[in-house]
């Protein structure tokens, strides 16, 4: 049994600790250093995940890495040695999208599995997607489809003048909802609004059709599929996956990005390469997977009704969560009833676009009164259209979708009792949530990044562990 440090040196740098084979701590290295997106991780990262998981880096048995450098078929992973805090340890270095796949799978409940992973990787096609096969322990790549409308999608993301595809993809599925697709030739741009909403459109088409295109040419062995890789943070496309693709039973790993490739690399040394036992996971041990904080009951009844008087409230609690969706521990809580809030938060509390749309949390036992999807969504992955849209609009999309979340009582009590509250005051239990942090910086951390945060924003009260400012 081994304790094994994941480790992603790319773009969105994260950290992880799988210990006898289950996923115990995992954190992306800008939630420490305060930069988006940040690469690799530093000394204080490190620092933090030792403090944090309880061991040294002497109780370290091995590194787990990925790399796109590495061939994904063949051996399928390297062995080298990798200095860190002056100890040489023993290093795997796995194929990208097999760390990918792996952070998929194994977080998965199955024993038997395709798993799917898509980015925006450039260069030649083979790197940017791959199909591989689980099997109770054991992951092997099957092809690489060659897939690469992600990269167009980065793009097309660029070239509407969003920013950055690496930080802005998000938006232009944002702006998609407003367009209509049509046939145009991509090299060609204007500055008209509503052009860049039709392009954004024809894009997201696009996109979910390759990908749909793309498992149908997958063989018939089993109903179960994993998704993961920066592809699959793509909402529309997941609902698309689950309505309309062939599969019966789809997982994705909540930190699909570049995070979650730390996790992945991890899992698969531990189950693939170690034999270690797999584990099975609940929605929490894969939501909240930060350092833990001791906190009290908040009061539920209180802040409901701070919520139902118009109130925007930054709520933040125990184990952070990990990827870039904020699920109920570092976010921003608000009435859904009041359409004004969207464009408050918006323009106000986040500064950011005008047209980016707010996700709404509701209980999972009557998440169907409210939004139109077969199944739950824990992870915030999902679009839905709303059922009742004049009673929540400010979490109704242009288009009338909503990427909604559901909670439970067991995978987040203080999260689903403020939610039940807030229903039971309102006859909606539904809330508007979106993460706790400025437009470009990261979700905050620490308590004291939470204390900071809410003394120079304009949010009416925060909740810090139970305590109310």
């Amino acid at each position: 049994m081994a304790n094994i440090l994941g480790l992603n040196f790319g773009h969105d740098g994260s950290v992880c600790l799988v210990r006898d084979g289950k996923l115990e701590f995992a954190i992306a290295t800008e939630r420490i250093t305060k930069v988006k997106k940040q690469s690799s991780f530093t000394e204080e990262v490190i620092d933090y995940f030792l403090d944090s998981t309880g061991i040294s880096i002497d109780d370290i048995d091995c590194i787990a890495t990925n790399d796109f450098k590495q061939e994904v078929f063949g051996n399928q992973y390297l062995v080298e040695e990798f200095s860190i805090k002056g100890k040489s340890i023993k290093t795997y270095i796995i194929p990208h999208h097999l760390a990918h796949c792996a952070s998929a799978y194994y977080t998965s409940p199955y024993d038997e599995a395709y798993c799917f992973s898509m980015d925006c990787s450039m260069g030649k096609p083979e790197a940017n997607s791959l199909v591989a096969y689980g099997r109770g322990k054991n992951i092997k790549a099957m092809y690489c489809p060659a897939e690469m409308v992600g990269v167009l999608y980065g793009e097309v993301t660029e070239r509407l003048g969003l920013g950055p595809a690496l930080h802005k993809a998000g938006t232009t599925m944002g702006l998609a909802s407003y367009g209509t697709p049509f046939d145009f030739d991509y090299q060609s741009y204007t500055d008209d609004i509503k052009h860049k909403m039709n392009v954004a459109a024809s894009v997201q088409d696009l996109f979910e059709k390759k990908v749909l295109n793309v498992l149908s040419e997958i063989d018939d062995k089993t109903d179960n599929l994993c998704l993961s890789g920066g592809s699959f943070l793509n909402c529309n496309a997941n609902s698309k996956v689950v309505m309309y693709s062939k599969f019966k039973n789809v997982h994705h790993f909540l930190a699909c990005g570049e995070y979650g490739s730390c996790v992945g690399s991890a899992l698969y040394v531990a189950h693939h390469i170690l034999g270690e036992p797999r584990h099975d996971y609940q929605q929490k041990d894969l939501c909240y997977t930060g350092r833990e904080y001791q906190s009290q009951t908040p009061d539920y009844e209180y802040i409901a009704k701070q919520l139902a008087d118009g109130k925007i409230i930054g709520f933040f609690q125990g184990k952070s969560e990990f990827g870039p969706r904020a699920l109920g521990n570092r976010s921003i809580l608000a009435d859904p009833r009041n359409f004004h809030h969207r464009e408050l938060i918006n323009h106000v509390v986040k500064n950011r676009e005008w047209f980016r749309p707010f996700a709404p949390v509701t209980l999972e036992e009557c998440y169907q009164d409210w939004f139109d999807f077969p199944i739950p969504s824990p992870y915030m992955l999902y679009t839905a259209q709303v059922k009742q849209p004049e009673k929540i609009p400010a979490v109704t999309h242009v288009d009338g979708s909503s990427r909604f979340q559901t909670v439970t009582e067991e995978s987040n009590k203080n999260y689903y009792e403020i939610i039940k509250a807030f229903g039971k005051l309102t006859g909606v239990p539904v809330l508007l949530n979106t993460s706790l942090n400025g437009n470009g910086q990261p979700i905050l951390e620490t308590e004291e990044d939470a204390r900071e945060f809410y003394k120079n924003s304009k949010l009416d009260m925060m909740v810090i562990n139970g305590s109310i400012i």
